[in-house]
């Protein structure tokens, strides 16, 4: 080819590479700006190359032509701008991260600092030692559950927690050995407390019994507590002298509104209820809502049956009830109201899935079309019906208009499996070669067979599974066998795996779900890297920890591992980009 020829293909080649550079960059501005900085520094050396490359080349032939190189200028191309224009938006993007990065760590810092002063507050504690021990736990769950503040203040807000916890601790073992002293003193004041309220239920004067009741019930519980051992001996003499007493008043004033008051029970029952249907109605659906209902008015309807309370309990009582079932009422209607629409926005979103899959369903252009479909029908399970009665009549009409279409290509290639049986009879030939293949086969043999393989042509759909399975576990089987090195092995059965999945019917669904799968291994992987990496935090300080290099040489796996993670998403995206392409093509 002449040099001019060449020239004028190397500047296309590099302006395609660019291109393919900016779709790059545009799809990682679409990500968090700190999860791909490292993907976008990337690219911008790979474009940076590109760039020189082509000045160079635009110089040499300038200066070939006759001009002199100090005089050389070239241009910024449109291409050239685009990049630069995405780095810099790149670079806001990252600058507002690393700010919201900054204020978390903040916000967590001031989260930190409260809870060390409320544990310092709790170092002072009070009589309810209990408590504050609770109290304690509870914020140190907190503190664990708080995020990350900046590397520079984090050994002096641990150190800060630390000496709060310590002060605690010190402070809760004088107070115990003064709560002793009072545990004895309480014990001797409410034996004596015992005494007294026995020598109640010799008075007659039941008025007075009550309001003598009344006091020594107070002066017990203002007493506080005793000590462990004596507490079950002493509650229970307790217990036994108050029920004598009030066994003695019950007997008084036996019958009398005791009608009443169990129907007063009985219709705050019937409230308490309704408190706890009204409050289970958090984000409920439909048939909650429907279900709830019905056992509300069952509750209105044994209210009937309650009888009459108190003249003042019973309009209490009922205003009660009646505001609560007004409440649930009102906000079913607001529910419901609110559903319609959203129901609304939903047929209409699904009528328009509807009218798009009903303008494919007669079309033959089979690749593109049923990729099409795919998506409409992903598209369509993003928007579950939700109770919405609409639901199976539209899905009924959107799955008759995929089936029609779908159901035309299957009848298509069933007639074209026909014409594909030379392909067949080749592909039978390739595989029985295969089969004399031995371990002591050539990679490079291995791969021109693979190669010729692939080359045959397609055959008939009945066949395809068969042929790829029996060929393809083959070819693995050899690989298996070959002296080669485990990672390299397995790098080529991957390989073969992809081949395999992209000479498969539904090749595009396939590489797109272990695309996806191979994603979410990696995002997992990323996730024990960053606990790795926090945990080894703790251990920055303590040089030749054997907890400090066990957690290093897990993150050195853990990114190996992600390497080798990386290579397949590559060789994955790099088939399905071809299929993208070949649709494209036939568009």
């Amino acid at each position: 080819m002449p040099d001019g020829s060449n020239s004028v293909f190397l500047k296309f080649l590099i302006i395609l590479m660019k291109t393919e550079l900016i779709s790059k960059l545009e799809e990682l501005l679409t990500k968090e700006a700190g999860d791909v900085a490292n993907e976008v520094r990337a690219l911008q050396k790979e474009y940076q190359k590109l760039w020189t490359l082509e000045f160079e080349k635009a110089k040499q032939t300038f200066v070939e032509e006759g001009g002199k190189a100090k005089e050389f200028e070239y241009p910024k191309q449109p291409e050239d701008a685009r990049f630069e224009s995405l780095m810099d938006k790149f670079a806001k993007l990252k600058k507002e991260n690393e700010a919201k990065l900054a204020a978390d760590q903040a916000k967590n810092l001031l989260i930190r600092q409260e809870i060390i002063s409320k544990i310092k507050d709790l170092s002072k504690l009070s009589d309810n030692v209990g408590a504050a021990i609770k109290k304690l736990q509870e914020l140190q769950t907190q503190w664990k559950e708080t995020g990350p503040v900046s590397s520079h203040k984090y050994k002096e807000i641990q150190a800060e927690y630390s000496k709060a916890t310590e002060d605690f601790y010190y402070n809760l073992k004088i107070y115990r050995d003064l709560q002793e002293h009072d545990l004895k003193r309480n014990f001797e004041n409410k034996t004596e407390l015992i005494e007294k309220l026995k020598a109640v239920k010799n008075i007659d004067n039941i008025k007075e019994a009550e309001r003598l009741i009344k006091v020594y019930r107070n002066e017990w519980d203002e007493i506080g507590p005793v000590p462990n051992e004596k507490w079950d001996e002493t509650k229970q003499s307790y217990k036994a002298a108050l029920d004598d007493v009030y066994a003695k008043i019950k007997t008084h004033y036996n019958g009398i509104e005791e009608k009443k008051e169990n129907s007063l029970q009985f219709k705050l029952g019937l409230i308490e209820k309704a408190k706890e249907l009204i409050a289970s109605m958090e984000g409920a659906g439909i048939k909650k809502w429907n279900d709830t209902t019905e056992k509300l008015i069952a509750l209105q309807a044994e209210w009937k049956t309650g009888g009459r309370t108190s003249e003042k309990d019973n309009e209490k009582t009922w205003a009660e009830f009646r505001t609560l079932c007004d409440s649930f009422f009102e906000k079913k209607k607001e529910f419901f109201a609110t559903m319609n629409e959203k129901f609304a926005a939903s047929r209409k979103f699904k009528n328009e899935l509807i009218a798009k899959a009903e303008a494919l369903q007669n079309s033959t252009d089979w690749q593109k079309t049923g990729l099409a479909l795919i998506k409409l029908q992903d598209e369509w399970k993003k928007h579950p019906g939700n109770g919405d009665k609409e639901e199976p009549h539209l899905f009924q009409k959107f799955r008759k208009a995929c089936n029609a279409f779908f159901d035309a290509k299957k009848a298509h290639f069933e007639g074209v499996d026909a014409s594909f049986e030379d392909n067949l009879k080749v592909k039978e030939e390739i595989l029985a070669k295969l089969n004399t293949y031995t371990e002591a086969t050539g990679r490079e043999e291995l791969k021109a067979i693979a190669s010729e393989w692939n080359n045959a042509g397609m055959v008939p759909m009945k066949d395809k599974k068969r042929m790829n399975d029996a060929f393809y576990a083959k070819l693995d089987e050899l690989y298996e066998k070959m002296n080669i090195n485990k990672e390299e092995k397995a790098t080529i059965q991957f390989k073969t795996k992809v081949e395999r999945m992209a000479g498969s019917e539904n090749a595009f669904d396939q590489l797109r779900k272990e695309s996806e799968y191979l994603k979410k291994i990696s995002d997992e992987i990323n996730n024990n890297i960053r606990t790795y990496e926090n945990n080894l935090g703790f251990f920055k300080h303590s040089k030749g920890s054997p907890l400090m290099k066990e957690f290093e040489n897990k993150i050195e796996i853990e990114k190996a591992k992600l390497a080798e993670l990386k290579a397949k998403r590559e060789i994955v995206t790099e088939e399905l980009n071809k299929i993208r392409e070949a649709t494209k093509s036939t568009a």
